[in-house]
């Protein structure tokens, strides 16, 4: 099974998108008949470890909205090492995935895809940019899978 997490503000404008394109994905890859466990979130949450280490995990997949010059959607693998910060309001999918391997003695591969979003001021919506990327991801979604399925 693909763990899929979703995390930002929908109140923060493009900060919203990477929930948007979870669901999205999900929804796509659900009809090609991919087990998936969807998780739509504001922050991550250390407790999300126990969920990681799950023995039906067999991949995690983190969807964000990254401040970035990034000009595509991105996908990049990740490792469970620490990175920095571990406790608090701001955790880190390495640092989940540490506490999967070090709690729970198991930690699946996984990735972080990051649709680039420009305008993080308050409200609902996405600018118009950010609308673009969601377009080229939900075209591309099998292209998407096909990619977590080859690494």
């Amino acid at each position: 099974m693909l763990l899929l997490i979703a995390y930002g503000n929908s109140l923060r404008r493009d900060d919203g998108a990477g929930l948007v394109l979870a669901e999205q994905l999900a929804g796509l890859w659900q009809e090609e008949g991919v087990a998936i466990r969807h998780l739509a979130l504001q922050q991550l949450a250390p407790e999300l470890a126990l969920e990681i280490s799950s023995s039906e995990v067999a991949k995690v997949l983190f969807v964000d909205t990254a401040c970035s010059d990034q000009e595509h959607v991105t996908l990049h693998p990740l490792t469970s090492q620490e990175s920095g910060r571990i406790l608090g309001h701001q955790l880190t999918p390495e640092s989940l995935l540490l506490y999967a391997q070090q709690l729970y003695g198991r930690c699946p591969p996984a990735w972080l895809l990051t649709i680039p979003g420009s305008d993080f001021g308050f409200g609902e919506g996405f600018s118009a940019t950010t609308t673009g990327y969601l377009r080229e991801a939900s075209t591309n979604a099998c292209q998407l899978y096909r990619q977590l399925e080859g690494l």
